[in-house]
């Protein structure tokens, strides 16, 4: 991919002005969301596009919710032109895969990802950050080339995965830790006058996991077919441990 081609970047969230803040580097990035009050935040790093503006681009990379994904492709999939190359963030990737294998047209290609970071976890930058890839609809030359381009250029630790893979592995991660999180912040950890070193590191949890989105917790529990079974598995055992 040469450096006169475009990442065209949908979705201006808080993941996705993190994201195409970084990719903007070293690539030129347009910009579309769909509400344009989000222009002004995405001015320092992105040129605001319009839709087709952004499927036009070399690359095109989806920051929307899970939920808002199978309607976009639906709408929208057959104006992408042959050629370009289609890119998920997601944190769940077998529904995402089934969706972009229904409804993107066979001239396009597309990789899955999921960058195991974000605006917290990645504050002093991508060095050494993980992210994994499963490999989609797309030629040999190209999925090398955006490997290097995340490992090489971004300096992040690339894990190939298959799809079923990732879910089991993020059912374990990000499911426990929104859940934990979640229940914490509930149970008011955060605004304790004075606390041990250890709780401080379980209120930072509860911190991290309410700067995401309700939407993002509820669209992983709805779209990971593993996440059910964390989730019982931890209130058993929370259920186990009390004093009777």
């Amino acid at each position: 991919m040469a450096e006169r081609k475009k990442i065209g970047l949908i979705g201006a969230g808080r993941f996705g002005c993190f994201w195409g803040a970084h990719l903007s580097k070293l690539f030129p990035v347009r910009i579309y969301d769909i509400d344009p009050r989000n222009r002004k935040k995405t001015a320092e790093f992105a040129q605001w596009s319009t839709l087709p503006g952004c499927l036009e681009c070399d690359l095109i990379v989806l920051a929307i919710p899970i939920r808002a994904i199978p309607d976009f492709l639906q709408t929208h999939a057959q104006q992408i032109p042959p050629g370009r190359v289609v890119m998920d963030c997601a944190s769940v990737k077998t529904v995402v895969a089934e969706w972009f294998e229904a409804y993107l047209p066979a001239e396009v290609s597309y990789l899955l990802t999921h960058p195991l970071f974000g605006p917290d976890s990645a504050a002093d930058g991508l060095e050494g950050k993980a992210m994994t890839v499963i490999p989609g609809r797309i030629a040999g030359d190209r999925l090398d080339f955006l490997i290097r381009f995340f490992s090489d250029t971004l300096g992040l630790q690339v894990h190939r995965q298959t799809a079923e893979e990732h879910d089991r592995l993020m059912a374990g991660n990000l499911a426990l830790m929104h859940h934990l999180g979640r229940a914490l912040f509930q149970v008011g950890i955060t605004e304790l006058p004075l606390k041990m070193a250890s709780l401080e590191k379980a209120a930072e949890i509860a911190r991290t996991a309410m700067n995401d989105t309700r939407e993002l917790f509820e669209d992983f529990y709805r779209f990971n077919p593993f996440a059910r079974e964390v989730e019982a598995a931890f209130i058993r055992a929370f259920l186990d441990a009390a004093v009777r």
